[in-house]
């Protein structure tokens, strides 16, 4: 596709599935093996880890740690949580939880690829059916420069990272997502809890009660825009993303649950949006997938393409600082061991001051959840 092309999808009813339409229906063998990897992580990340932090608070340095673990002072996060991880590990609970997620992180594509490939022709009718289109477009731009720390990363442990595989919307959509991520467990989603309902009550953190335009800046499959629309329906969604597949998989998916997107391959940091154009931004589980000094100039970019009196909800996993040591030494284990590079150094950061500091106003920053997770960070443009 040239650069600046702009396409719009060209049937059949669509079923939500882990925020996504489910293309294809995986084979018994490719459900069954997902469906175990759901189980065992729900199970893990439950109750295995409900034993390893009250172990963690029955060791005297552990329940010293969680009695002054909020309390500001200049230890380094990193001397902090090193502490905490000293302890963390002596209980096999905890490190036989530590170790079945990473062996969960590895599986679901070891078998979810595997799954989705033995549905290849299904894949391929399903991509080439006509879609009647819900009036959204997409414009990618293959000029566009991708920084070292998005190509050179397989985010999540997902071979190759989002652009490797071309059927991985298969993967996510059919398999991944309903079979293991719906039960929850993961990263800092609790076992049990619903993601696609966390989006929906992520997006009711706006103040208002009606959008003209929201803009969501590393916005993927469109998952989220999707909960913004079933929130805010009358309101213009614009997202972008720098993956050509993610935001492919977005608009079929936005045509087939029938709402209007317009999608652009962009830098978070750079949208091309006119200064001053859209009501409402909202970035949901970006930041930790982002440098500090990106994070920083997506926030200034958001900033400047707000209206005055515009809004900015941000949600990411929660600061180490708003949870217990326990749960933060879970946090910083995903830098190292689910290939998630900056998840530690983002969650150093109180982002609603650096917010402050760019400009906005009433920033605010609170939990929705009771283990810090959707951790929610908002404010406003001057008028």
């Amino acid at each position: 596709m040239a650069s600046g092309e702009k396409t719009g999808a060209s049937g059949g009813p669509a079923k939500e599935m882990y925020g996504h339409v489910k293309a294809v229906n995986l084979d018994q063998r490719g459900r069954a093996g997902l469906e175990i990897l759901g189980a065992m992580q729900n199970y893990i990340a439950g109750t295995v880890r409900d034993r390893a932090k009250k172990e963690f608070m029955r060791d005297p340095e552990g329940a010293e740690l969680a009695q002054h673990w909020k309390e500001r002072h200049n230890e380094p996060w990193p001397e902090r949580i090193a502490k905490a991880r000293t302890v963390a590990e002596r209980s096999a609970a905890y490190r036989y939880e530590r170790l079945m997620q990473r062996y969960v992180g590895e599986q679901v594509y070891v078998r979810g690829v595997p799954a989705a490939e033995r549905r290849r022709k299904e894949a391929e009718v399903y991509y080439a059916a006509p879609v009647p289109s819900a009036g959204g477009t997409l414009e990618l731009d293959p000029s566009i420069e991708l920084p070292k720390w998005y190509t050179e990363t397989e985010w999540h442990l997902m071979p190759g990272g989002w652009d490797g595989y071309d059927l991985m919307g298969i993967t996510m959509g059919s398999g991944v997502g309903p079979y293991v991520f719906a039960r929850g467990g993961y990263a800092a989603v609790e076992a049990n809890d619903d993601i696609r309902q966390q989006r929906v009550d992520v997006v009711k953190q706006f103040p208002k009660k009606s959008y003209g335009r929201i803009y969501e800046p590393g916005c993927g499959g469109t998952s989220t825009l999707y909960a913004v629309h079933k929130t805010f329906p009358e309101a213009e969604l614009i997202g972008s993303d720098y993956s050509p597949h993610l935001l492919r998989q977005g608009l079929l998916s936005a045509d087939k649950l029938g709402f209007k997107v317009t999608l652009k391959q962009r830098d978070a940091a750079d949208t091309r949006e006119p200064s001053e154009s859209m009501d409402g931004v909202i970035m949901y589980a970006l930041q930790h997938e982002m440098p500090i000094d990106v994070n920083i100039a997506a926030l200034k970019e958001a900033f400047r393409i707000l209206k005055p009196g515009g809004d900015l909800v941000m949600s990411d996993p929660p600061p180490f600082a708003a949870v217990d040591p326990l749960q933060a030494v879970v946090l910083d284990w995903d830098t190292d061991h689910r290939d998630e590079p900056y998840f530690s150094i983002t969650r150093e950061y109180e982002w609603e001051k650096v917010m402050k500091d760019i400009g906005f106003v009433n920033t605010e920053a609170y939990a929705l959840g009771a283990q810090g997770y959707p951790w929610i960070v908002r404010g406003s443009k001057p008028l």
